[in-house]
């Protein structure tokens, strides 16, 4: 329960500030997961979804737009014209204050995240993110939408984290564990809870 009151509570920081209802957030999250190729399936279900249970597209586009969410700009299609998700631009104010959700749990990964590793005598650091990612930020961010933004979702993840820890678990470098959704190997592990030197993930 106090998973997802924090998530709400998340939530109603931008229902309070942007005066955006819950139907127009959930679209601006589609908007924004329509960027990711491994998201496209999610996105189809939504806008094949009824209208009376996802609501007007024409209307939620005019509504975001007057709020200035939605850049003034961008010229919503008529009714029967193609929509592109990918086109709709959101202006920078917004985004930021909808990412530092996100930046904030993937900082509080970084930080439980282990430092290091030995594997046969040999340390390897493992908050790196260089191969992966431009930056810490691109690295949060990431994390951020491979969880769906999802707060209760992402305390779980830090759970199985220092599961890991504590079991001796063979953590990949950062950027490794975001891109590749390591935690669900985790999971995986601390649900037979045995971990042996063969079930050790290498680097």
């Amino acid at each position: 329960m106090k998973h997802i009151t924090t998530q709400l509570d998340d939530e109603f920081i931008l229902f309070e500030k942007y005066s955006v209802t819950p139907g127009e957030l959930f679209f601006l999250k589609m908007l924004l997961l329509s960027q990711e190729e491994d998201m496209q399936d999610m996105i189809y279900r939504y806008f094949n979804l009824p209208e009376e249970s996802r609501g007007s597209i024409i209307e939620m586009l005019e509504s975001l737009k007057n709020k200035g969410i939605i850049l003034s700009t961008y010229k919503i299609p008529k009714k029967g014209d193609r929509f592109d998700p990918l086109s709709v631009p959101l202006s920078k104010n917004f985004q930021n204050s909808f990412f530092k959700a996100s930046f904030d749990l993937g900082k509080d990964l970084y930080d439980h995240y282990p430092a290091s590793n030995v594997v046969n005598g040999v340390e390897y650091k493992l908050k790196r993110v260089s191969k992966k990612f431009d930056s810490l930020e691109d690295a949060f961010r990431a994390y951020g939408k491979y969880i769906r933004w999802n707060k209760a979702t992402h305390d779980h993840v830090i759970k199985l984290v220092e599961w890991g820890k504590a079991n001796n678990y063979q953590f990949t470098t950062l950027d490794c564990f975001i891109v590749d959704n390591d935690w669900n190997n985790i999971e995986e592990l601390s649900a037979n809870s045995i971990l042996t030197s063969s079930e050790l993930k290498l680097l």
